[in-house]
């Protein structure tokens, strides 16, 4: 039994929704929120943020390689989503590596050169979240989409 494309439509939109959830709950939400604990020390609290992303991580490659596929079955990609995966791509190969690098700089008791990390980090969550909601709205009422030079030409 094979599902139609709108099936395969809908099934994108709410993965689209999740991982928005995800970023916005996990990533922007909880990451600060955890540093109110005063009973928790730095070390610990570094220690927790570094399994939580780890963690987070690992669900959000598995919901964009499942949106990636989506799109494919859809059989129309959308640069919004392209963009929300590149900045995944970039916060997880670029970004945390130095995250974890400045981390273990602390954890260690030696100068950890500074926030400016983060502060890029936010940044791009930010704007994969709104990617993200602008995508799953995309999908969802089926805007059209530019054709490159060589689809028109075909």
């Amino acid at each position: 039994m094979t599902m139609k494309k709108p099936m395969y439509s809908k099934i994108l939109v709410g993965l689209l929704l999740l991982w928005a959830g995800l970023a916005l709950g996990g990533n922007l939400i909880a990451a600060p929120a955890k540093f109110q604990v005063q009973s928790l020390t730095l070390e610990d609290l570094l220690r927790v943020g570094r399994a939580q992303f780890s963690w987070l991580g690992y669900a959000e490659m598995a919901l964009a390689a499942g949106a990636i596929v989506l799109s494919f079955l859809v059989k129309r990609m959308w640069y919004t989503l392209v963009a929300a995966v590149s900045l995944f791509g970039v916060q997880q190969l670029v970004l945390q590596p130095m995250l974890e690098a400045r981390t273990d700089l602390i954890l260690a008791g030696l100068p950890n050169g500074g926030d400016h990390y983060h502060i890029w980090f936010v940044a791009a969550e930010v704007a994969k979240f709104v990617l993200l909601i602008v995508a799953a709205w995309q999908v969802s009422s089926n805007q059209p989409q530019r054709q490159s030079f060589a689809a028109q030409a075909t």
